[in-house]
């Protein structure tokens, strides 16, 4: 029989315990899909701009949140003090951040959900003129964010792709001497058409590769 000490060192892993040091996140429309993988080859990743994603650029130090609010019904019994069954009945998921960079197209149709692509700016000036439409245009985008951790040899890549995201929020923009000029914005995830599943997940890199054993999954066919 192990002792406690031995019982521990065989359940537990350091090597599991990953922190997103580095995140890149990208934004795509109609003309978009999901990609199958992030990997082109075993030591680099697929072209994201050239399968018509467009980067959102950098944010604040808190990084990304991604929001899952499950709600259930119980089922009461009489002489039962807890629920004798339980069912879960929605999943509310979200995607937010704080964007710092300002001034891209694309970022400003996303945060006041207009088009621009017929705006101009002035060649002599710099100037860009628009106004904000009333009511917000409801589009739905595709987003994929990639988080990094570890050296090369040693290195997680951990992605989150969604099919169909809409804003559902944004935040309050100030203007000071304190702060960069940012944007919070939230999305709200729905069901992929294609894929049916509302989040893509993905995993891997050299140091998932290490740690196959451990992460339990079954090796694919090589070529596969």
């Amino acid at each position: 029989m192990p002792t406690p000490a031995e019982l521990q060192q065989s359940a537990d892993n350091r090597s599991l315990i990953r922190k997103i040091k580095k995140a890149m996140a990208f934004v795509g429309g109609d003309d978009a899909v999901l990609p199958e993988t992030l990997f082109e080859t075993a030591t680099s990743l697929v072209d994201l701009k050239e399968a018509n994603y467009k980067s959102l650029g950098i944010v604040t130090a808190d990084g990304w949140t991604f929001g899952r609010d499950v709600s259930k019904e119980d089922v009461d019994a009489l002489g039962y003090a807890s629920p004798v069954r339980s069912d879960t009945t929605a999943v509310a998921r979200t995607v937010s951040s704080t964007f710092l960079e300002h001034g891209r197209r694309h970022m400003l149709e996303i945060a006041l959900g207009t088009d621009l692509s017929d705006v101009e700016q002035d060649p002599v000036t710099g100037e860009i003129v628009f106004d904000e439409q009333d009511l917000p245009v409801d589009k739905e985008y595709k987003l994929v964010i990639l988080g990094v951790d570890g050296p090369a040899d040693n290195q997680w890549l951990v992605g989150r792709g969604y099919g169909a995201a809409k804003v559902a929020s944004t935040d309050d923009v100030s203007w000071g001497k304190s702060d960069p000029l940012q944007n919070a914005i939230t999305w709200d995830i729905f069901n992929d058409e294609l894929t049916g599943t509302p989040t893509r997940h993905y995993l891997g890199g050299t140091g998932a590769l290490k740690q196959k054993d451990a992460l339990g999954f079954k090796l694919a066919a090589a070529g596969a």
